[in-house]
């Protein structure tokens, strides 16, 4: 019987940790550690479920991260804990 392997994910590189940063200088709403756990997120998502042919990981990834910023419909426990930031800090 085949055992079978896990792949790793990768670390983040440093021009991914960049344009993550700049995105959540850019975002009223979310910081820098929200979009790296989403990002995380979606390399985990590329290797567990599958993706389209031609498709890499990190565009799935950052793809993962476009739709979070835009109001998609998954990682919403960031999304509640980002709104909850917001709120105590308005307070």
């Amino acid at each position: 019987m085949p055992k079978h392997t896990r792949q790793k994910v990768p670390a983040l590189s440093k021009a991914v940790k960049d344009n993550l940063m700049q995105r959540a200088k850019n975002s009223k709403r979310y910081t820098y550690g929200d979009l790296a756990k989403v990002y995380a997120r979606g390399q985990g998502a590329y290797l567990g479920a599958g993706s389209r042919p031609g498709v890499s990981m990190s565009q799935w990834a950052f793809g993962r991260v476009n739709s979070f910023m835009r109001g998609g419909n998954h990682d919403t426990d960031i999304k509640t804990a980002a709104s909850r930031r917001a709120r105590r800090k308005n307070k």
